[in-house]
């Protein structure tokens, strides 16, 4: 009897260690998009030479005072495995002439201290700080239009952080997925 009463003991605590572990899974799932045909397609209509900075205050005064277009990605470094990373969310600055990409990176860094916050990217900022890197590509010709270039990458790559400025196509079925 005793031993009955164990075995359902151990069989309850493996059956709440499960959904434990389930749930904790589930918490920290997040989904990209892995259309390598997709990827293929993009086309930015330029030359792409980006810069990268570790996503801290720090790294400020790297970021030129120029329009571009920038890329948040969540790398794992130095934690024994090759390098590697996600593409979280992709922007333009500076198409109205007003903003450039520093400007742009440190509102940025006050965005989880903004009362009128964007959820999804103080999330993104919030949850991954410590391996979040901010990639720029400093774009000084204002004959090309950065909402194109945008528009083609959103389209292609998909990232999870982005949430408008897909096609009439992409977007709503985004939405739909989500």
């Amino acid at each position: 009897m005793e031993g009955e009463r164990e075995l359902v003991r151990f069989v309850v605590k493996a059956a709440v260690d499960l959904v434990k572990t389930a749930k904790q899974l589930r918490g920290n799932t997040y989904h990209f998009h892995l259309d390598v045909q997709s990827w293929r397609r993009f086309s930015a209509g330029i030359p792409l030479a980006w810069q990268r900075v570790k996503f801290n205050e720090a790294s400020a005064a790297q970021v030129p005072l120029i329009r571009g277009v920038y890329i948040f990605t969540m790398e794992a470094q130095d934690i024994g495995l090759p390098p590697h990373g996600y593409i979280m969310y992709f922007g333009i600055t500076g198409d109205d002439g007003k903003a450039n990409l520093r400007s742009r990176y440190r509102q940025y860094l006050r965005e989880p201290t903004r009362k009128r916050r964007r959820p999804r990217v103080t999330y993104m900022l919030t949850e991954w700080s410590e391996d979040l890197f901010f990639n720029f590509m400093p774009i000084p010709d204002t004959s090309i239009d950065l909402s194109v270039i945008e528009k083609s990458f959103l389209n292609s790559v998909i990232p999870p952080v982005n949430f408008s400025d897909f096609d009439g196509v992409i977007g709503p079925a985004r939405k739909a997925s989500l």
